[in-house]
């Protein structure tokens, strides 16, 4: 039987790829503030959106954890919406190759970096632009929020942190975690981090995470995976916003399991710029 979590197009060795020199300051130049804004996008919006995951998909995975990718056209997507999200991500270059899926999910993401795959992003002359998160709903059973209109904790922790490396996982000192598709960094010792002004941050790799925002939000993965990383924001993930930051942040899933959230479903979308 075919293995329903892999796709063709997964690699079959991954590798931590060098990014060319001559090209970080095409990545460092759409850099900007991370933000939310609420009731962003209308319920007509958030139907087709929905009818594009539910109905339209080309591909779809299914991992153990219980988390479903939807692979749809995103340039389709990108011609609906481009002006729209333009007029609020000024950074946005309509290349026709945004990356990303619409997610499914009964578990929360790990620490990562959405930069894409060098063999999807060189050949086409693209950097690695903003990146949107449109959540499209929250299932929970967490009596608190029953009956209202407000979302329990199920959103995005962002971190200040960026890196100039194609896709990323953050795992320090596990020699098991893997995903399907990214290269998994297990010694931070010779990572380069960067600031949102470009320069280069010299980071204490030693240093935990602040023990109340590990208890609040990622208490789904070992503490030291985000030593050296400094909490930005928690987008909560609220039908009908709009999220935005850059692809290079190191972010993750926060641990909305125990806030009674059951899954949660929206569209993460990697935008492209040109070199």
């Amino acid at each position: 039987m075919n293995n329903i979590a892999k796709l063709d197009s997964d690699p079959t060795e991954k590798v931590d790829f060098e990014v060319d020199p001559s090209t970080h300051d095409a990545w460092k130049a759409s850099w900007a503030d991370s933000f939310q804004l609420q009731d962003f996008m209308d319920e007509d919006e958030l139907e087709w959106l929905k009818e594009h995951m539910l109905k339209r998909y080309k591909k779809m995975r299914v991992k153990e954890s219980g988390t479903l990718h939807f692979f749809s056209d995103n340039a389709e997507i990108e011609d609906k919406f481009f002006d729209k999200w333009k007029a609020v991500i000024p950074e946005l270059e309509k290349t026709g190759v945004w990356e990303g899926n619409f997610v499914m999910t009964a578990s929360p993401y790990n620490l990562h970096i959405d930069t894409g795959r060098p063999e999807y992003l060189i050949d086409r002359g693209l950097v690695p632009g903003r990146q949107i998160i449109i959540p499209l709903w929250v299932g929970h059973t967490n009596k608190e929020y029953k009956g209202t209109d407000k979302t329990p904790p199920a959103g995005t922790v962002i971190f200040k942190n960026r890196f100039i490396k194609y896709g990323t996982n953050f795992a320090k000192s596990d020699n098991k975690y893997d995903t399907d598709v990214f290269y998994t960094v297990r010694n931070y010792d010779n990572l380069v981090c960067y600031n949102q002004d470009g320069s280069v941050w010299d980071v204490d790799w030693d240093k935990p995470i602040d023990a109340e925002i590990r208890a609040k939000y990622l208490s789904h993965f070992p503490a030291r995976w985000c030593d050296g990383m400094e909490f930005e924001a928690m987008y909560n993930w609220d039908r009908g916003s709009l999220i935005a930051f850059d692809r290079c942040q190191a972010h993750s899933g926060m641990d909305f399991p125990k806030y009674g959230v059951t899954m949660k479903a929206g569209l993460s979308l990697m935008t492209t710029r040109k070199l």
